[in-house]
Parts: C-alpha cells; sequence; structure tokens
C-alpha cells in the first residue's frame, strides 16, 4: 500500500513539474524591465545578464541566444531526473522509519546528478564566453560577474547570471 502511494505522489510531483517546465523559463538571465530601459542594457536580450556596455552585436546575440536555448534543452533530462529524485528523497524522509541507507544512497544520486549539471552549466559558461571579443571578455572580468542573484526557472533566484556587487545604481540590479 505503501508503495502505491509513494508511487501515485511521484506520478503526480512528475506531472506537475511536466507542465511548470512546459512553461518555459521565467525572468531569464538578460531579460530586464523591456526594449526603452534606460540603463544596464536590460531588455536588449542576453547582454542585460552579462552587464553593460558589452555592445553586443546582433550576431553575438543571436548566438548567445541559441546556445542558451540548446543549453536547456540539453539540460532538460537532467533537471527533470533531479527533481524526481529530490521528491524520492523527501518521501523517504517522510516515511515513519526512515532507512537511512536508502536515505544516503539516494543522496548520493542526487549529488552525482548535481555534479554532471554543473559540469554542463561551466561548460556552457565557457563556450557562451568564446563569443565575446577580448574587449567584451575584458570587460566581463571588470564587472566581477559570477553567480550572483540571477533569473532562474519560474521568476525565482536561482542560478543564473547575476551583476553581483557591480550592479547598476540606476535600477538597483
Amino acid at each position: 500500500m505503501k508503495k502505491m502511494i509513494v508511487g501515485l505522489v511521484v506520478v503526480a510531483l512528475l506531472a506537475t513539474a511536466g507542465l511548470a517546465m512546459a512553461q518555459g523559463w521565467g525572468k531569464g538571465p538578460g531579460y530586464g524591465p523591456g526594449p526603452n530601459a534606460p540603463c544596464c542594457g536590460q531588455g536588449q536580450g542576453p547582454q542585460g545578464s552579462w552587464g553593460p556596455g558589452l555592445n553586443l552585436t546582433a550576431e553575438q546575440n543571436q548566438k548567445i541566444q541559441a546556445m542558451r536555448e540548446s543549453f536547456f534543452k540539453e539540460t532538460l533530462s537532467l533537471r527533470n531526473e533531479m527533481q524526481t529524485k529530490r521528491l524520492e528523497l523527501r518521501t523517504l524522509w517522510a516515511q515513519t522509519n526512515p532507512d537511512q541507507d536508502k536515505i544516503l544512497a539516494k543522496q548520493k544520486e542526487i549529488n552525482a546528478v548535481r555534479e554532471q549539471l554543473q559540469e554542463k552549466g561551466t561548460r556552457h559558461r565557457l563556450e557562451m564566453r568564446k563569443v565575446f571579443t577580448p574587449e567584451q571578455q575584458a570587460q566581463i572580468g571588470a564587472f566581477g560577474l559570477g553567480f550572483g542573484p540571477g533569473g532562474g526557472m519560474r521568476g525565482g533566484y536561482g542560478p543564473g547570471r547575476g551583476m553581483g556587487m557591480a550592479g547598476c545604481s540606476q535600477c538597483q540590479r
């Protein structure tokens, strides 16, 4: 009976997760206040997430957008797997007498998927940097960009490209 309930919960959560994923990204990196934003180059495509003043060409914007879409599609199965494993772990913890070995084994599985996602993310960011000119790459370093408050999925804040401490003073980003 417990296995049936756990199975139904996992199926229901996967169905809900599928609907959430179908919505696509929320406030994703680079999509700021709009095309007429007075500062930061926000709303002008991906360059907003890399910082103001990079003056990306239309070709660079197209390449970056294509790379992001490709990365999103490439990592979809891993992200779904991560979500499923987290739900399974939550179910293991919710049992009256949690099985320590099963919990530890599931946590190792989650860590392995997380490691794969992080490696793919690092490779993706390194590939994206190749789109920039040496001058633009120097500017990226000057902005102190790294992981910071970037738009995650569904409008939350997660692993997105943020402006860190060197944000814009005009729009408080």
